[in-house]
């Protein structure tokens, strides 16, 4: 825990706001808007979090994270008070309560997931070393010190502390341990409903006695209906926390967002370059062999553990953004790591001579592999959101200078769109005349990549091509989906380092709704006074009535240089559902 301490401390110290970003500002915002802006059902819409409804606007995740923050909360927001340090929510003290929250909940998950190894009659230096290796070589480390405001390590606090409730409760049964041991469940799903899949661990974790465990609890009904009424009463939270934004007890967040269970994309979740669970935690690969082993010794256990990993996969990769956003590798499977390592670990006890040394070392290798990636992603040797191949091979143990910040571009995946999407407009720019919505600076330029003339942007031009679609030409309520195609001529490899691409979205009044931004090149260009070809492809939430599109080159600082041609940009929009 000193190393995870250390990395919080580190990583924070000098920009505790960094906290509040992406899923953490959803998960805090109850908290900010029951105590401190007071207007929980009355926030201003946030594209990451606050939906606009007409009975009031609606976060759109669920309160398990704030109800376990809370505690950490409360004193630092006396403190915040009493010291006039308050401000919106987002200063130090508030910061450094997550980061205490985060780091207090991953030491009492793993101290349970020991306690849990060890009823399983494991020995101590074999628990010791898996500890170390979730410690290390997993993406817990990322969620409980970097991105403490995310929800990952809570639910694995949850998990271990569930598994030892189970196996507690399978060796005497009591009242007060199946209040608890429904609570926990309650709350698990609270945080993040898809974790209710943890019942089917059950089995993993006792084996051939589940099913006496099962008979054991149906014969208390009493005992039983205390663990249901428990589970019912956290999870009612969710309802009274609908109700008190949007008048009514039943309600979906996630607008815009859903399953697409018939295209699940299973390979891309577990082998893929951009968030492969085995490439980004490759210690876990034991983890899954160790299924098959199992099978020969303890065949309840190993069907368990299958249908287990096919579950939990299977509802991952059927998510529409399968690879949840930027991230460090597969962040759903954190909190299941509890699970996931039981098979490996009964397998690791009786395992002896080569082949325990080969495990071992593979581990070792696995987990030095994941630290040397795990610093790459932190100091931006790595594309948060959309890796490839190429970036991966560019940028494979490469720790100096050169190779840091270089990667960019942005490639993500439709919007959730199960009814498909339509064409909105696909305008050709080959820069030879004006085309509809395209705004740029033209030059005749040999040799063009066509015709006679090409859009220039050089450090007279602090914006280059540019492209924007007015309200009229734009559906309401739709998300939106962007491709831009074009071929880029630069004259030195620097010279477009510093350029970077945005696509936002505005009001009538011209304010900003949504902005995105990122590198201009997805791969440092490999020549001077060459043409390459690159893509893009953006998504974009739903519009207002009055809201435009704009897409563009920034030229910060006027330090950059390059020509375009050839700019193809289709708009579409996912088909009401």
């Amino acid at each position: 825990m000193a190393f995870f301490a250390i990395l919080s401390v580190r990583t924070h110290s000098g920009n505790t706001r960094e906290i509040f970003r992406s899923d953490a500002l959803g998960y805090y915002g109850y908290l900010r808007a029951i105590f401190i802006t007071k207007d929980l059902g009355h926030e201003a819409f946030r594209v990451e979090y606050v939906n606009e409804t007409p009975a009031g606007t609606l976060n759109k995740y669920f309160a398990g994270e704030a109800v376990m923050l809370l505690p950490f909360f409360l004193p630092a927001h006396g403190h915040a008070v009493a010291t006039g340090t308050m401000g919106d929510g987002y200063t130090p003290p508030y910061a450094h309560a997550v980061m205490v929250a985060a780091l207090f909940y991953a030491l009492l998950g793993l101290l349970a997931l020991r306690a849990v190894l060890l009823r399983l009659h494991l020995p101590d230096r074999l628990v010791a070393a898996l500890v170390l290796v979730l410690g290390f070589g997993t993406q817990l480390a990322q969620y409980a010190a970097i991105q403490p405001g995310w929800s990952h390590v809570y639910s694995f606090f949850l998990v271990c502390v569930f598994l030892l409730l189970t196996l507690r409760l399978a060796e005497r049964p009591r009242a007060r341990a199946l209040l608890a041991w429904g609570g926990v469940l309650g709350l698990i799903v609270l945080v993040r409903p898809v974790n209710g899949l943890v019942l089917l661990a059950i089995p993993v974790l006792l084996g051939g006695q589940a099913w006496a465990f099962v008979l054991q609890l149906l014969r208390r009904p009493g005992h039983l209906a205390l663990a249901v009424l428990a589970a019912t009463a956290v999870v009612a939270i969710q309802p009274l926390v609908w109700y008190a934004q949007i008048g009514s007890f039943v309600a979906y967040g996630y607008q815009g967002e859903g399953f697409l269970w018939g295209k699940p994309a299973i390979f891309q979740v577990l082998f893929g370059v951009r968030r492969g669970l085995f490439l980004w935690t490759p210690a876990l690969i034991p983890a899954a062999l160790a299924v098959v082993v199992l099978w020969k010794r303890d065949r309840v256990r190993a069907l368990t553990a299958a249908v287990y990993w096919a579950a939990i996969t299977y509802v991952f990769s059927a998510w529409w953004i399968w690879y949840y956003g930027s991230g460090f590798g597969q962040r759903v499977y954190v909190e299941h790591y509890p699970v996931l390592i039981i098979p490996l670990a009964l397998v690791l006890r009786d395992l002896r001579g080569r082949r325990a040394t080969a495990v071992w070392a593979f581990l070792a290798a696995a987990t030095a592999l994941h630290l040397a990636q795990f610093w790459q992603y932190n100091h931006d040797y790595l594309d948060r959101e959309c890796m490839d191949r190429g970036k991966y091979a560019y940028s494979f143990l490469r720790f100096g200078k050169d190779h840091q910040g270089r990667l960019g571009g942005r490639y993500v995946v439709p919007p959730f769109h199960p009814n498909g999407l339509d064409t909105l407009a696909h305008i050709r720019w080959e820069a030879e005349a004006a085309k509809p919505y395209w705004r740029g600076r033209r030059i005749l330029f040999d040799p063009a990549y066509s015709g006679w003339h090409v859009v220039v942007c050089d450090t007279a031009d602090e914006f280059g091509p540019s492209f924007e679609m007015p309200a009229k030409d734009l559906p309401v309520g739709r998300a939106l989906y962007l491709g831009l195609g074009f071929e880029r001529y630069v004259f030195h490899r620097g010279d477009t380092r510093d350029v970077l691409v945005v696509a936002s979205t505005e009001d009538g009044q011209g304010r900003i709704k949504q902005y995105e931004a990122f590198p201009m090149e997805p791969l440092p260009p490999t020549a001077d006074s060459t043409w390459g070809h690159i893509e893009y492809r953006v998504m974009l939430h739903p519009l207002g009535p009055a809201d435009r599109v704009k897409f563009f080159f920034w030229n910060r600082g006027r330090t950059g240089r390059f020509l375009a041609d050839d700019l193809d940009m289709t708009v579409m929009a996912a088909r009401p559902y």
